[in-house]
């Protein structure tokens, strides 16, 4: 189970990277909005979630 969480946070971090160089490689480079931060804000939600809901099933495994 843990090493599921350590794939999803993996995962979850490199989706901003990839949204923020997505959004730089359609626009060429040339000017950042306040729309590409905001996506790329947005897009880590995920990774606020799975650290939440390993935080919350991290006694689950013990006993």
């Amino acid at each position: 189970m843990n090493r599921f969480f350590n794939l999803i946070i993996i995962l979850s971090l490199i989706a901003p990277v990839a949204i923020f160089s997505a959004y730089i490689i359609m626009d060429e480079g040339d000017q950042f909005t306040s729309e590409h931060y905001m996506v790329t804000a947005l897009s880590t939600v995920p990774f606020i979630f799975a650290i939440l809901v390993k935080f919350l099933m991290s006694g689950v495994d013990k006993k």
